[in-house]
């Protein structure tokens, strides 16, 4: 054989494989057309494809990685590299008559032509790096910015013509991107762009098992700045409604060998919670003295907001009138016997959060609660409202 072809043969060669493949384009629809059965139709349709796929990277071993990434092949030097091409351009265009027209059909789980694994690994590389930028302005830790990043790494990964990656697999990431990208422009930089995060991440279904692993150790190292069973308890339980309650994204996930990211996270929760509970039951399974009994169920019922509540308190321990050490302990007291004017029922961690938080329209408030004690003072009104708002303010 000739080393290159001429430009007779190559114009000829190349006719025939355009001429072919309208033949081919007309004999599908013939074909389909006397398929009775819809699951013939898929597994005609399904077969084309895999056909296809295995043809364009067969040839894709013969072509420069860069000429897979044209739109329109060259004709004008007469090699058999640009034949190649052609037959490659060639049936890509086979192949997209079946995903346009039969998309439905499609197997998602057939690996991908070689261009279009080099066409997403040349965009996702560009994005990445966009990526990145936004998520670290956006505070987002080291690690979690890596776990995000190793899909779009690993694609990059390996010889394009050895492709593992399938339809399904292409349109994860090509979702997951582009939904980074909204989060960053919506809620970048906000207060909240970690919650967002994780939110989304649970949305699309990021069953990572490097990312369950980085959830659970976030959570768990969350549950260290609670002190007591009963606010374990309480956050595990909240996050446990708001998982169960999460709206997800139907038929998508990182990894379909593995659970849904939802179920993994309720499943986990669920067994901290039980161990929580068990521990709870075994530390109060002892015999209790009668008189703890009898304040079983008590509360002291206060016109306080939580606010009000949390001021009040950092005055009597910051005056020295309380004389307690361990304010988390005389805090949770509080939480567990006293209600607001709103609830029965006081959070040790809202408490807690008012305790330390200064707010001007609250300290007035309590100041006028300070007021008005004082002035129901028998001894002396005037003078004792004085001395206790000194005493206080001092």
């Amino acid at each position: 054989m000739q080393e290159q072809p001429d430009e007779e043969l190559f114009t000829q060669l190349v006719t025939k494989v355009v001429n072919e493949k309208n033949n081919i384009l007309e004999r599908i629809g013939r074909h389909l057309y006397e398929l009775r059965k819809e699951k013939q139709v898929e597994w005609f349709i399904q077969h084309s494809q895999q056909h296809l796929v295995n043809l364009m990277n067969q040839l894709a071993a013969y072509l420069p990685a860069n000429s897979l990434l044209q739109v329109h092949v060259p004709r004008l030097e007469y090699t058999w590299p640009n034949l190649y091409q052609v037959i490659y351009y060639t049936l890509g265009e086979l192949l997209s008559y079946f995903e346009q027209k039969f998309e439905r059909y499609l197997d998602i789980d057939c690996n991908v032509p070689a261009s279009y694994q080099l066409k997403a690994r040349q965009k996702f590389r560009q994005d990445i790096a966009l990526l990145s930028e936004g998520l670290i302005a956006s505070g987002v830790d080291e690690q979690l910015q890596s776990i995000i990043g190793m899909p779009f790494l690993e694609l990059s990964e390996g010889n394009h013509t050895d492709s593992r990656l399938t339809y399904r697999q292409l349109h994860y990431l090509t979702e997951m991107n582009k939904r980074l990208f909204q989060l960053l422009d919506v809620n970048g930089g906000n207060d909240n762009f970690a919650e967002k995060l994780h939110e989304l991440l649970l949305f699309i279904n990021f069953n990572s098992i490097h990312y369950f692993e980085y959830w659970r150790n976030m959570i768990t190292a969350e549950l260290t700045n609670h002190h007591t069973i009963r606010e374990k308890l309480e956050r595990l339980m909240y996050l446990q409604k708001e998982i169960s309650q999460a709206v997800l994204k139907p038929v998508l996930a990182f990894n379909t060998m593995r659970p849904l990211l939802q179920n993994k996270m309720q499943a986990w929760l669920a067994e901290e919670i039980t161990y929580y509970k068990e521990v709870s039951t075994a530390i109060g399974g002892t015999q209790l003295p009668d008189e703890l009994i009898r304040w079983k169920g008590f509360k002291i019922q206060t016109i306080f907001s939580v606010p009000q509540l949390g001021h009040i308190l950092k005055l009597l321990l910051d005056s020295g009138l309380y004389l307690n050490k361990n304010r988390s302990e005389v805090l949770e007291f509080f939480s567990y016997f006293f209600t607001s004017v709103k609830q029965d029922s006081v959070s040790p961690g809202s408490l807690r959060t008012n305790f330390y938080k200064d707010n001007a329209a609250v300290s007035r408030s309590v100041q006028d609660i300070l007021m008005q004690l004082a002035n129901l003072s028998h001894k002396g009104p005037g003078m004792v409202a004085f001395l206790v708002m000194e005493y206080f303010l001092q």
